[in-house]
């Protein structure tokens, strides 16, 4: 192979590979949606396992640790029986350079119910470390549930 051929491949790979950064950035964007938060959740909350109860904003901010200030909508779930650690919580801030601060109180959160029920309730212990917490721009979904990969499908398909 001659040397203007090679330069001529090599100048054909960098295009491509500079393509294909560009798609992989594009598909990848993890930004929030403007979306109400009402009409992500309904296909997430239908999901819910039963006995699972709503609370209010206030009862969330002092559960998670949330600044309500910062946030445009929430919705929030947990089991009434003190023994199941089964929650869901959405939330959408109303400024995505707010989310490492919620995502923190949610971290705190999880890392005291672990603390509390590590010692004499192994299947909630197990639950809670199967819990899925993900966020997206000026999204919060967090789930501790049997099903927490079920939700956070139904709410990363609404989106």
């Amino acid at each position: 192979m001659n040397q203007k051929t090679l330069y001529r491949v090599l100048e054909l790979l960098c295009v491509a590979a500079l393509i294909a950064f560009i798609v992989a950035l594009f598909l990848t964007r993890s930004g929030g949606t403007d979306k109400d938060l009402g009409d992500v959740s309904a296909p997430t909350i239908s999901q819910l396992p039963d006995g699972m109860e709503a609370l209010s904003n206030a009862e969330a901010a002092k559960t998670f640790g949330l600044d309500l200030d910062k946030v445009e909508s929430l919705a929030a779930f947990e089991d009434p029986d003190i023994m199941d650690v089964s929650e869901l919580l959405l939330v959408k801030l109303n400024d995505e350079k707010d989310m490492p601060a919620c995502r923190e109180a949610v971290e705190k959160h999880i890392a005291d119910q672990k603390n509390l029920y590590k010692s004499y309730a192994p299947e909630q212990y197990a639950l809670l470390s199967d819990s899925v917490l993900e966020t997206r721009g000026n999204l919060l979904f967090y789930a501790t549930a049997q099903n927490a990969d079920a939700l956070y499908d139904a709410f990363r398909n609404a989106l």
